[in-house]
């Protein structure tokens, strides 16, 4: 173990432990602004993922294909957020947060405008795939700074409101290509989708920090974690002369054996099964739902509305479950969601044959399914050091990315063997009964190593 490794608290006014700092203080103008940073990306990352799945009933026919070739097309853009969650969440603890990120926002813009001008399937795959990347590394690292900067006390709460952008993103990109492809077509949706997050890269170079844990727990930058620690706690003596310290491990070597060490071996697989199973569930929702509605005679602009309400119960859930983590343990209320998401699917199966059923199962689905999703991303951070979070949050979120590229496969070729709808989200509902279980195990690992002498 280095000496940064060690956990110390403050040794007088040459030695500031930065963990401890940032803990021991309310949260402040600083830190509210990185949380608003990262939600901002997040809430075009929620836009973007979504954007193909608003014009996918259109697209049907300017491309002339059938309904169940989409399936390759929204994996497509999967395996891209898959692969982006683990390479881009290795390369943010290697080569920093910000660097990184701002790097995931200006591919994902760049790509995005791209989509605008296929004219095949094979460029809306190739497309989708690479912006798939960069919108997949974005997320990891969101969870990761936004956790590093906000005290302990409200660090879930926060951290799950940030990312209740990505809600927010996809539900109002719902309303907004509602109006936008009727009146200026589907290629409009991409083009929105592309020019915000290049227009929004230059703020975050001006005035997103550099996670102060990382440059600590690498030694790099002691000027800049000056001025960062200056900012967080005005007044505190910090110059050239003192010492940062951060109260965690640092181990060396490849970031993702340290995954399973330490004691992190059963945790880790059952947060990769609990992100798996669920994704599952939740990829086969949002995207087959507005085709399978549209299909079952919705008119499209209703269609896209009530995908959008499934965004709309997200942000609920986000914040029912944010506030109720106060009081609940964290992954207690985790099993709890995640079980009500799968009696959600199987309420949508017996209820969702009229408008306002659709509608309103539509909500609850999103408030539980996605809502639960949320607080899962956000508390996942807890597990894990500052040496290795954005690679433990990273493979957690691709690990459940594998499974989101199955929901969409699955239910394509169900489609194909023309199963009813009722039977697809009776369907749906087992993998997100299983993250359920997967959630209880893990609370379960934490109260006993809470018990623990």
């Amino acid at each position: 173990m280095t000496r940064d490794a060690m956990p110390l608290q403050h040794t007088g006014a040459d030695a500031i432990d930065v963990t401890e700092l940032i803990d021991s203080r309310r949260l402040g103008v600083f830190q509210i602004r990185v949380v608003a940073l990262c939600a901002s990306v997040v809430l075009i990352d929620g836009f973007d993922v979504q954007a193909i799945t608003y014009a996918a009933p259109v697209l049907t026919g300017v491309l002339g294909i059938e309904r169940a070739m989409l399936g390759p097309v929204f994996s497509a853009g999967l395996f891209g957020l898959t692969l982006g969650a683990f390479g881009f969440g290795l390369l943010a603890d290697r080569l920093g947060r910000k660097t990184t990120f701002v790097a995931c926002a200006v591919l994902f813009g760049l790509c995005t405008l791209a989509t605008a001008t296929v004219g095949s399937v094979t460029e809306l795959l190739a497309w989708r795939f690479v912006a798939g990347l960069a919108l997949g590394g974005a997320t990891p690292i969101a969870v990761a700074l936004s956790s590093e900067y906000c005290p302990k006390s409200s660090r879930e709460t926060l951290v799950m409101i940030m990312y209740g952008g990505f809600s927010v993103g996809a539900a109002g990109g719902g309303f907004l290509s509602a109006w936008l492809i009727p009146a200026f077509g589907w290629r409009s949706v991409f083009v929105l989708g592309g020019i915000v997050p290049l227009a929004i890269v230059p703020l975050l170079l001006m005035a997103l920090p550099e996670s102060i844990r990382f440059l600590v727990a690498r030694n790099t930058g002691h000027d800049r974690v000056a001025a960062i620690v200056r900012r967080l706690a005005p007044g505190c003596p910090a110059n050239r002369d003192t010492r940062f310290l951060v109260g965690e491990e640092n181990p060396a070597g490849f970031p993702v054996r340290h995954l399973f060490s330490g004691g992190r071996a059963r945790r880790t697989a059952l947060l990769w099964l609990m992100f798996f199973a669920n994704l599952i569930a939740l990829y086969f929702l949002i995207n087959w739902f507005p085709t399978l509605i549209h299909a079952a005679g919705l008119p499209l602009q209703q269609a896209v509305i009530a995908s959008a309400l499934i965004q709309i119960g997200s942000i609920a859930g986000m914040l029912l479950l944010a506030a109720a983590m106060r009081r609940v343990p964290a992954f207690v209320l985790l099993a709890l969601g995640f079980l009500l998401g799968a009696l959600s699917f199987a309420g949508l199966a017996w209820f969702g044959t009229t408008l306002t059923g659709v509608m309103a199962g539509a909500f609850v689905a999103g408030f539980f399914v996605i809502g639960t999703q949320t607080g899962a991303n956000a508390v996942s951070a807890m597990l894990y050091p500052t040496s290795i979070r954005s690679t433990g949050i990273g493979w957690a979120i691709g690990i459940g990315r594998a499974g989101s590229i199955l929901g969409p496969l699955i239910g394509g070729v169900l489609l194909s063997l023309h199963w009813s709808t009722a039977s697809l989200f009776l369907i749906a509902a087992v993998p997100a009964a299983v993250a359920a279980v997967a959630a209880l195990a893990i609370a379960r690992l934490l109260d006993r190593a809470a018990a623990a002498p």
